[in-house]
């Protein structure tokens, strides 16, 4: 999140100052518009293009600019989601098991150009001891970038939560590269903490959703099971919009997607692209390595409507290779009467919506490991 700058109430921008606020990508096309409809200005285009140049003419008021520093302070990226398990070796609730839980050595103290404005916080909720979240705020500066530019906030949070007799279930919500940095720290700290107090065996190893966990058939079945084939009574599958691919080098290509020889990277956009040849028929599926699919969806929610769509990846893929860890997180998102929430409620409802795809994704998930131990069980006398 841009965090505005620590001198803002000593300078009114004006001129090209003004231009280079206005055009910063967290003053969205819908803000400036109706910045400029309060000032009694009119466009029928909604290109920032127009309304900048416009804007940065303008000699703001004091109460103008906080407005604008307003939609500033609201705008945040958007949170990404990734789960990992623990295997839980104690009666201990984790409410007990975090209480002496410090946080030494979250950030080094050399070599990053980021810092935790306050010590994490740890959220206990007294209706249930086995569920806490672990809530943080980082700032970065950029010493070489304007005033409006010069200083980020980035949030991120860890729950933690007991979901078996032994196990958990640790869930990092993060927002920038930053916060996913802080956020393995603190599942890193925690697991130690685990561990020196016999909570979680000290052989036991962090379980996450890999990219290798997959043969290249299982991983495309897993993928629509999470897109095409989730149920809920709150969003209805739409299309799949975006898949990202490449060719599995260790396979020879059949004839028909030998044109794919060589490719690092493919995308394919638009509608109803599942319905692409080498994508819906089978038996192209072991030569494709897939690692993102992002598919639309509407959905209605507590007294909220309208359209988003979620993007489900091991977006590290082309760098981490099988060690890629997948997450979920959702990408354009649109409200009926979107114009009478703020900013500040669109991200609200976005987050509690992400929430929902990553409680279905982990339904998704655990069933997924059952139809994979059962198709590589081993036959049995019975079976014969």
């Amino acid at each position: 999140m841009k965090h505005e700058y620590k001198d803002a109430n000593k300078i009114l921008p004006y001129g090209e100052l003004l231009r280079g606020l206005a055009n910063q990508g967290y003053l969205v096309k819908s803000d400036l518009k109706k910045f400029l409809r309060n000032r009694g200005i009119f466009f029928n285009s909604s290109d920032k293009e127009k309304l900048v140049p416009c804007i940065s003419t303008l000699i703001l008021s004091p109460v103008e600019f906080d407005e604008l520093r307003e939609y500033q302070n609201t705008k945040e990226d958007n949170f990404k989601k990734n789960t990992s398990r623990l295997k839980w070796n104690s009666d201990s609730t984790i409410f007990d098991a975090v209480k002496n839980l410090s946080f030494t050595g979250v950030i080094p103290n050399e070599g990053y150009n980021f810092y935790l404005v306050k010590e994490p916080n740890i959220n206990l909720d007294q209706k249930n001891k086995n569920k806490i979240r672990i809530e943080y705020e980082l700032e970065r500066n950029d010493f070489n970038k304007s005033f409006y530019e010069s200083t980020n906030r980035f949030k991120g949070e860890i729950e933690i939560e007991k979901i078996s007799d032994d196990e958990i279930r640790i869930t990092k919500s993060y927002t920038s590269s930053e916060s996913n940095f802080v956020g393995d720290s603190l599942i890193r700290i925690a697991e130690k903490h685990f561990k020196d107090n016999n909570l979680v065996s000290k052989n036991e190893i962090l379980r996450k959703i890999l990219f290798s966990d997959f043969s290249n058939e299982d991983r495309i079945v897993f993928f629509y099971r999470l897109s095409s084939n989730t149920n809920s009574i709150y969003f209805t599958f739409k299309d799949i919009v975006n898949m990202e691919f490449r060719p599995d080098n260790n396979e020879k290509l059949p004839i028909e997607i030998d044109w794919m020889k060589n490719k690092s990277e493919l995308k394919i956009r638009g509608k109803s692209i599942h319905n692409t040849f080498f994508i819906k028929e089978q038996k192209y599926h072991k030569n494709l390595q897939f690692w993102e699919m992002e598919s639309s969806y509407s959905f209605k929610f507590e007294s909220y409507e309208g359209n988003c769509n979620v993007v489900f990846s091991f977006k590290d893929y082309l760098n981490k290779n099988d060690r890629a860890e997948f997450e979920i997180n959702i990408s354009n998102f649109s409200l009926v009467n979107g114009s009478e929430f703020t900013s500040r409620d669109k991200l609200v409802i976005k987050n509690k919506l992400l929430r929902l795809f990553e409680d279905n994704k982990d339904i998704v998930y655990t069933n997924f490991l059952k139809y994979l131990a059962d198709k590589n069980k081993a036959p049995s006398i019975d079976d014969y």
